[in-house]
């Protein structure tokens, strides 16, 4: 049987026989007859994504970023991304950006335990930078801990991993932390 190479959008190359080539086009043509029959984007990428699956997260004792149900992808973090990615496991009720100085306490014994320095005033420099009115340190983390899962995943996939706003307008991450 032949093997075929197929480039696909999110993970680049995948080798398959003639036959999940077939499965592949036949999926395509789907696709095309969906929209053509007039379903949206969002409305086909619906039917794509497994909803029920929120993916589990936690860092480990060297400070990675670890996803069993990703095949225990390992992405690493800085020490300020890992500090945010275990507030936010922490409250999967989600957290108003606006309101980070409440978890201020928090913040500065989660980045002090990600440092190999014990220096109080660092710490609390640091956990300000995050906790000011502009937000430019926290959202630049943000921003940076969501490429960083992107890239090792795909958008998609990423969904479930990186810092979103609900329409709510608190921010959480759907993935369940594992203790």
């Amino acid at each position: 049987m032949e093997t075929i190479e197929v480039a696909l959008p999110m993970r680049g190359g995948l080798m398959m026989d003639e036959d999940a080539a077939s499965i592949v086009a036949q999926i395509k043509s789907l696709l095309k007859q969906l929209r053509t029959k007039g379903a949206t984007d969002k409305e086909i990428d619906s039917l794509l994504i497994e909803e029920d699956k929120s993916g589990r997260a936690y860092i480990d004792s060297t400070g990675m970023l670890v996803l069993p149900d990703e095949g225990n992808v390992r992405i690493k973090l800085t020490p300020m991304e890992r500090t945010l990615y275990i507030l936010f496991l922490r409250y999967p009720d989600g957290i108003n950006a606006d309101e980070l100085w409440r978890y201020w306490d928090e913040l500065c014994e989660i980045y002090g335990s990600q440092m190999v320095y014990d220096n109080k005033g660092l710490i609390e420099d640091a956990v300000e930078g995050i906790c000011d009115e502009e937000k430019v340190s926290w959202y630049t983390n943000v921003s940076r801990i969501k490429r960083k899962i992107t890239d090792r995943l795909g958008k998609r996939t990423a969904e479930r991993y990186i810092i979103r706003r609900g329409t709510d307008g608190l921010y959480r991450i759907a993935a369940q932390t594992m203790r």
